[in-house]
C-alpha cells in the first residue's frame, strides 16, 4: 500500500450544524459530515512525524475543533493563526466608486465604509463577520521560516463556505516549500495535494478506512 506523508495538512471540515437552519443552508451546497465520521477518518496515517494541521472552524464549533484536531493526532496550538473578516460580496466594487468619486474625506470614512461593507452573519451575542483558522501540531511541527506573515486576512465572499486563496498563500510563506495537502477540497491549487467529494482530480484515495495514493 503506497503511503505519502504530508507536513502541512490544510482543511475546512464540512460541519455538521445543530442549527437546522445554517445545517439546511450548508447542504444545499455540499454534504456535511458529523464530528463522529470526522474523527473516524485516518488522517493520523497521512501525517508526517512532525506536522501542522491548519483548520477552519466557526465560533460555534470551537470545542469541535479541538476534539477533531486531538483525534487526528495533532495538538492545538493557537486558536486564531488566521482571522478573515468578511466582506460582502460585491464590497470591491462600492468601495472603488466611492473611492473614484472622491466621497472619502477622512481615515474615518474609510473606517466607516469598511465597517458597513463587513458580512452580517448570525450570532448568538455579536453578530459574527469573520473565521478562523487554528493551528495545531504533531510532534514538533514545522519551523516557521518567516517572522512577517500577518493573522487578519481582508477578503470579499466568494462561493458558499469558499475561503481566500490568500491564508494558503500565507502558509506557504509561513513553512516554506513542504509537502502539503488541503482536505475536503473542492478544486486543485498549484503546489498542493488534495482530497475531497467535490475535487475533480484527487491526488489521494480512501478505501476501506484507508488512504491509498494515485499514482
Amino acid at each position: 500500500m503506497n503511503h505519502k506523508k504530508y507536513d502541512l495538512i490544510y482543511c475546512d471540515p464540512p460541519w455538521d450544524y445543530k442549527n437546522k437552519v445554517s445545517n439546511g443552508t450548508a447542504k444545499n451546497h455540499y454534504p456535511t459530515t458529523s464530528l463522529f465520521n470526522l474523527t473516524h477518518i485516518p488522517i493520523h496515517s497521512i501525517a508526517s512525524d512532525n506536522a501542522v494541521l491548519a483548520m477552519w472552524y466557526t465560533g460555534n464549533f470551537v470545542l469541535e475543533a479541538i476534539k477533531l484536531a486531538e483525534a487526528w493526532g495533532f495538538k492545538v496550538r493557537t486558536m486564531k493563526a488566521f482571522t478573515w473578516v468578511k466582506f460582502n460580496t460585491l464590497a470591491w466594487q462600492r468601495i472603488d466608486k466611492a473611492i473614484k468619486n472622491s466621497e472619502l474625506f477622512d481615515h474615518h470614512d474609510l473606517l466607516e465604509l469598511l465597517d458597513a461593507e463587513t458580512k452580517m452573519n448570525g450570532g448568538n451575542y455579536t453578530r459574527a463577520n469573520s473565521e478562523d483558522v487554528l493551528i495545531a501540531t504533531r510532534g514538533n511541527g514545522l519551523q516557521r521560516i518567516s517572522a512577517s506573515v500577518k493573522q487578519i486576512v481582508f477578503s470579499c465572499l466568494g462561493e458558499h463556505s469558499e475561503k481566500p486563496w490568500e491564508v494558503k498563500n500565507r502558509l506557504e510563506q509561513l513553512y516554506g516549500d513542504v509537502n502539503r495537502i488541503e482536505l475536503f477540497a473542492r478544486d486543485m491549487s498549484q503546489g498542493w495535494d488534495a482530497w475531497g467529494n467535490q475535487c475533480p482530480n484527487n491526488s489521494i484515495e480512501l478505501i476501506n478506512s484507508h488512504f491509498i495514493c494515485k499514482e
